[in-house]
């Protein structure tokens, strides 16, 4: 997905990704370029033109600037409902009470009908950018093409009115795709990116799959390093720890260079109680790829599990890391209040788990910390804008 990103006009923009867990494909995009995919899509989707074309489609919905005009078309749709209420009011007041309520049942339709247009219309413009964007960027068309066959099916299965969709149908998407493909063209192949993907869906499948299901994907007698993945997940979950490292040593065998792998391992190693294990793995997970911030916490973690005091400062250390990348590290705060507190700083414990019931919106709990930290007066001079900060930010909070 980078080239797509980098050859469109929000290269510069921050684009984060995240994993919906749903039983059927989809993705959208929200405020703040946040692009949501779901679980099913990633599980579906059989190579990398697939991903990259719904990218690109969600990508023609930030250009497009569709998320502000959502918002303004839901404000007319609404006029709309209300003006017809107003006039049902009326009609229902001098005795015509059959045509005061279609004129109501009327408006909330117009309503409805402006809405469900004004979306194909959008998801139309998506489909075009997103043509525009995979071309220029040597992807193969015929992944979008192939999404649409599979959405088609779910449409079929379904028998959904097609005059009620939010989508242009299916059918109708792939016939304009038809026109765009050109099969003298030789699409970008990324055989890593190929081999990531494949990496991915056994993960997912490995987390979210029941048992009858994770047979079909990954039958006893398949022997790759995509079964081997998604059955050490598979079995750490199912309590089977001795063989669930069994196949996870076996993945690190075939390729050293993975980090998700030692990470992995350190996972299953931390959550059965054996603290020092979990570091180890997860050190080699970081020394690999050194700017994975889920690494950094999940050492920060193990490293305050081991209850030993002298590698509270570098899960201190490690969790800062952390809060500086994410949007909302409500675990790391509140792992940086518990070390704090094991180390005997209870003022910068209470200010952590301040920072931490703000972002849970737990005004009273916050307000509690707080206190508890001002209570402090040797520290308060030393931190007393941050302080401030808090208080100021509890205040706004409590008046809404």
């Amino acid at each position: 997905s980078f080239p797509i990103i980098q050859s469109s006009s929000i290269k510069n923009t921050k684009i984060n990704f995240y994993l919906d867990k749903q039983n059927y494909i989809n993705a959208f995009v929200t405020h703040g370029s946040k692009i949501f995919i779901t679980t099913e899509l990633l599980m579906k989707s059989t190579n990398v033109h697939q991903i990259a074309g719904v990218i690109a489609h969600e990508i023609g919905h930030i250009t497009g600037g569709h998320l502000n005009k959502r918002a303004r078309a839901y404000e007319d749709s609404l006029f709309s409902t209300v003006l017809s209420s107003i006039l049902a009011v009326g009609a229902i007041a001098a005795g015509q009470g059959q045509a005061g309520t279609a004129i109501l049942l009327g408006g909330q339709h117009i309503s409805r009908q402006q809405a469900l247009s004004f979306s194909r219309n959008q998801e139309s413009y998506a489909d075009q950018a997103a043509i525009k964007l995979v071309k220029k960027t040597n992807y193969s068309l015929k992944g979008m093409y192939e999404m649409f066959e599979i959405l088609e099916r779910k449409e079929r299965f379904s028998r959904i009115n097609p005059y009620l969709q939010t989508h242009p149908l299916s059918s109708e998407r792939k016939k304009i795709l038809k026109y765009h493909i050109d099969d003298d063209i030789k699409p970008n192949f990324d055989r890593k990116l190929e081999k990531r993907l494949s990496l991915i869906r056994a993960k997912l499948i490995g987390y979210t799959a029941k048992k009858d299901k994770f047979n079909i994907f990954f039958p006893s007698n398949k022997n790759t390093l995509e079964s081997w993945y998604a059955r050490s997940i598979f079995l750490y979950l199912n309590g089977s720890i001795k063989e669930s490292i069994m196949f996870i040593d076996k993945c690190i065998q075939s390729d050293k260079s993975n980090p998700y792998f030692y990470e992995l391992k350190g996972q299953i190693y931390y959550e059965n109680g054996n603290a020092q294990m979990a570091i180890n793995n997860f050190e080699k997970a970081l020394k690999i790829k050194k700017n994975e911030k889920h690494f950094f916490i999940a050492l920060a973690k193990a490293l305050y599990s081991s209850n030993d005091i002298k590698k509270f400062e570098k899960s201190i250390e490690l969790l800062k890391k952390y809060i500086e990348k994410e949007e909302y590290p409500i675990e790391a705060w509140h792992y940086l209040g518990l070390c704090y507190g094991k180390m005997g700083d209870y003022f910068l414990s209470s200010l952590a788990l301040t920072e931490k019931f703000l972002l849970l919106n737990d005004i009273k709990n916050a307000k509690l910390q707080l206190i508890k930290a001002k209570n402090n007066k040797a520290e308060i001079k030393k931190y007393d804008s941050r302080i401030n900060d808090l208080t100021n930010i509890i205040k706004q909070r409590e008046n809404k």
